[in-house]
């Protein structure tokens, strides 16, 4: 994420309105919030989330909480004839004063994060609380980029549903013969799931990279980089030495993961990688038998 500063807003400089250059507002207590400052407040910044909804960090020493963060749309306020501002950056501006919005310019590949605005309370001994301040604007937002959403797309690939891949088996009926190939392919493609991370629009894409064929019969599963293919090109499969009433078969996919936010041009390998099964219908394994007739074959 890139340090946060005050920007031009429109055509208007905030030096020109007394706001120094590269510096934001500082906070009720002087403290300014920003990455360069105040370094053990970057986390807060991400965690944040977009869209309005709180973001409450625990409280020191496992106490309990005693600020929240959140955010939203934040104003310059002028009066009619633009000459004068209304002091620090607001939610929404007073009846006669004219909005200008603050933004942030971010790169292709990153989210401009909305301006953050804090609120502080004191914590009775009954679990009260008492309002130290409403809420006040901090920060004139964040450029969020793959590095700081990278940790809650590891975990987001890791719990996100992905589709298993297929079971093919030919023959394709239910049963197949000892003593003969049963093959066995996939037909696995890269899926892109659609998520939120900290309110931010992301698409986690994941890649099929290995499978792990159990043919469910005791022999050690088989593992190849190979989906396998239809006969007679067939490149997987599988020779039952015994007759069974039921055997199933067991995929198992490894899949390795990427992220961007959601109309950025950039994908971002995500660490680790993630796992399906799928399991086929019972498949009956036959033992087939030669016998001597006495018909005439060639009738």
């Amino acid at each position: 994420m890139r340090n946060m500063r005050c920007r031009t807003v429109g055509a208007i400089s905030l030096a020109a309105l007394g706001v120094a250059l590269g510096t934001c507002p500082a906070t009720a207590d002087g403290e300014i919030f920003g990455g360069e400052a105040k370094d053990d407040q970057v986390s807060t910044f991400v965690e944040a989330p977009q869209g309005g909804a709180e973001y409450v960090p625990a409280g020191a020493g496992g106490g309990p909480a005693s600020e929240a963060f959140r955010r939203g749309p934040a104003y310059r306020c002028f009066d009619g004839d633009m000459a004068t501002t209304y002091p620090g950056l607001v939610q929404a501006c007073p009846d006669g004063q004219t909005p200008v919005d603050h933004t942030q310019e971010c790169t292709a590949d990153e989210f401009a994060m909305d301006p953050l605005f804090r609120q502080t309370w004191t914590n009775g001994p009954d679990g009260s609380r008492t309002a130290v301040s409403g809420w006040q604007f901090v920060d004139d937002g964040a450029c969020v980029g793959a590095a700081d959403l990278a940790a809650h797309a590891e975990s987001a690939f890791r719990t996100l549903t992905i589709a298993p891949s297929p079971i093919v088996v030919q023959p394709p009926d239910g049963w197949t013969l000892v003593n003969v190939p049963t093959i066995t392919y996939t037909a696995p493609a890269e899926q892109v799931l659609d998520t939120t991370l900290l309110g931010i629009p992301v698409q986690i894409r994941a890649t099929p990279r290995s499978f792990t064929w159990d043919y469910g019969d005791g022999t050690t599963p088989v593992s190849t980089t190979d989906p396998g293919a239809a006969y007679p090109q067939h490149t997987v499969a599988h020779t039952y030495d015994q007759p069974a009433d039921q055997v199933r078969i067991t995929l198992t996919t490894t899949w390795s993961g990427q992220f961007r936010i959601t109309g950025t041009p950039t994908w971002t390998d995500v660490t680790g990688t993630a796992t399906t099964t799928s399991t086929t219908d019972p498949l009956r394994v036959h033992e087939a038998r030669s016998r001597l007739v006495t018909d005439n074959l060639s009738d």
